[in-house]
Order: structure tokens, then C-alpha cells, then sequence
């Protein structure tokens, strides 16, 4: 898992890529709360969408903040 901070199968299975736990507690929340949503809507669709902003407002910013340090937290 190189490109992606986690994923979520349609039967539920949840990965997270280890280089998430160098990343702030808040940014690993929001990784969290996106694949708990995929166990509801198993998409990008405005209904995931509105899904992850009742359950994290704050998401996007914090979706900027950990984009930001891509290129650092995937320092192997």
C-alpha cells in the first residue's frame, strides 16, 4: 500500500497503510472515519460524501494536511 493511507473492501476488510501512524492523530482519524463510511456507501457518491462530513466536519482540511506530508510519511 504505497499510494493510498487505507482501504475498505466490499466484504469489510479495512487496511490501513503503516506509514499512517507517523502522521497526526487527527489526520489518522479522518483516514478512519473515510474507510468506516465505506462499510455504508462503497463509494465516492455524494451520499459517502455527506456520510463523512455529518461524521467528520473537519475532513477536508485535515485530508489537505495529511496530503501535505504524503511525500514524508511515505519515507520508507
Amino acid at each position: 500500500m504505497e499510494k493510498q493511507w487505507g482501504s475498505c473492501s466490499p466484504s469489510g476488510r479495512m487496511s490501513l497503510n503503516p506509514s499512517l501512524i507517523k502522521a497526526p492523530v487527527h489526520c489518522v482519524e479522518y483516514v478512519l472515519i473515510h474507510e468506516l463510511c465505506h462499510l455504508i456507501e462503497h463509494n465516492h457518491s455524494k451520499r459517502f460524501y455527506s456520510l463523512l462530513d455529518r461524521h467528520c466536519p473537519d475532513w477536508r482540511a485535515w485530508k489537505r494536511e495529511l496530503d501535505s506530508l504524503a511525500e514524508q510519511l511515505l519515507v520508507m
